[in-house]
């Protein structure tokens, strides 16, 4: 259980995402939750966060843009601020990356994936830090940090956008240099890989492959279930209970791992 941990979620603004999933997860393990994303998604996070107080669950919400880090600092100064502490990070926010063809991406495309996939990460592990390095020791541990990296940085699969699958590679390498940074500090930091999830990105890779490959969607998901084990995609639910998993007082021995949640889908080249 969670029970008064203070956790921050980013990208928790769309109603059928990861992070919104894993927002609802860590509130039911007891969890105070705080949601953040871009502006743009404000209504999202102010239906999320009343949601989450009409079932009881202490949660806040702020916009947040994690490639600017000041405003990542001050918005979470302001979580300790009110609420004391800072116990967990889930960086979830993220977006796909333009072309899966190296000459058909824009340079803008590759520096946009991986300034929101890789550096919003490192600007919210390094505005948490200070404050998990605050908290008291218990069970040898200070805080957790969990990154939503993909399948895609633990292997290159067919069709995904380079830029995505390059931020994603990264975001597990920078997971681990920073476990292994902080193991000796009480902060454990992992990186959970999901592959195919039923999200609003997976319907847009869906809608760009049947454009370049003059197939359906549909068929385009055919294709792709096909290459998973157990038939199709996960539900962001599945996701959220291993981010929860790592984050808990059960992975308290786990640290440094780049975990798949892909129901048997191979990591590719």
């Amino acid at each position: 259980m969670l029970t008064d941990k203070v956790a921050i979620v980013t990208g928790a603004g769309h109603p059928k995402g990861i992070g919104r999933a894993i927002a609802a997860k860590l509130a039911g393990e007891g969890a105070i939750v705080v949601l953040t994303d871009v502006e743009a998604a404000w209504e999202g996070l102010q239906t999320g966060s009343d949601a989450l107080r009409a079932d009881g669950v202490n949660a806040l919400c702020f916009a947040m843009d994690v490639t600017d880090s000041d405003q990542v600092k001050l918005v979470l100064a302001s979580v300790a601020e009110q609420l004391g502490r800072i116990d967990i990070l889930v960086n979830n926010a993220g977006i796909g990356g333009g072309s899966s063809e190296l000459l058909d991406t824009q340079k803008q495309d590759f520096q946009r994936a991986l300034d929101v996939n890789l550096l919003g990460t490192f600007n919210c592990c390094q505005a948490a830090v200070p404050y998990l390095l605050s908290n008291p020791v218990h069970d040898h541990q200070r805080g957790a940090v969990v990154n939503i990296a993909s399948l895609c940085g633990l292997g290159a699969i067919a069709d995904i956008p380079i830029a995505y699958t390059a931020s994603k590679f990264a975001v597990v390498g920078l997971t681990k240099a920073m476990a292994l940074e902080y193991a000796d500090k009480g902060i454990r930091f992992n990186a959970v890989c999901p592959g195919a999830v039923n999200t609003a990105m997976r319907e847009q890779l869906f809608a760009r492959i049947s454009q370049e490959q003059g197939i359906s969607p549909q068929q385009a998901q055919d294709m792709e279930d096909a290459t998973i084990a157990l038939g199709r995609g996960a539900e962001p639910a599945e996701i959220a209970a291993s981010v929860a998993y790592l984050a808990g007082p059960s992975a308290s021995y786990v640290t440094g791992l780049a975990m798949p949640v892909a129901g048997g889908m191979a990591a590719g080249l």
